[in-house]
């Protein structure tokens, strides 16, 4: 007869499903915790994620090679006005070109909300996989959403009126 490949130790079974439930405790208390960066902006100023807590956030992830993220430039910028009161976009450019040219480019699309500049880089606690990404942060500061492709302002209106249980947890 061969020996068991594993070998149970009754002292050690009932331990295991304790450390279970701590891993899991600890991956969900990491993951609830408010986001946070700080950024360049456009102007000079840096834009504090932490500067926006008590209101919803949309943070865009966008890039001016990217066609819809042009494209969802206009539905960002009437989401910011439209819910001014209570929410605000803050875009992120995820290319590395001089603030100068990025200004002119806002400019022209008309673009009012903050935009931060990522150089390229990628920012800690935002998993971006393409372009355009776009992350709904609630009044507290965690991340409740996230969303690859394109998104429009009906759909975000939607997203910050539903329920917490109805939106989606990435």
């Amino acid at each position: 007869m061969s020996p068991p490949i594993f070998r149970m130790n009754p002292g050690r079974i009932g331990l295991r499903p304790a450390w279970i439930l701590a891993l899991l405790l600890i991956s969900l208390g990491a993951s609830a915790r408010p986001l946070h960066f700080t950024l360049p902006g456009l102007n000079g100023q840096a834009v504090q994620l932490a500067d926006f807590r008590g209101r919803w956030v949309v943070v865009n992830f966008w890039a001016s090679w990217c066609a819809p993220c042009l494209l969802e430039m206009p539905e960002l910028q009437t989401f910011h006005e439209q819910h001014a009161d209570r929410a605000t976009v803050i875009g992120v450019n995820f290319e590395n070109l001089p603030a100068s040219e990025l200004r002119l480019f806002t400019e022209r699309l008309g673009v009012t909300f903050p935009i931060a500049l990522s150089m390229a880089k990628p920012v800690p606690g935002f998993a971006v996989q393409g372009l355009p990404t776009t992350f709904l942060i609630d009044p507290s500061g965690t991340l409740v959403d996230t969303h690859l492709g394109s998104i429009n302002a009906a759909m975000l209106a939607a997203r910050i009126a539903a329920p917490a249980a109805a939106r989606s947890t990435p």
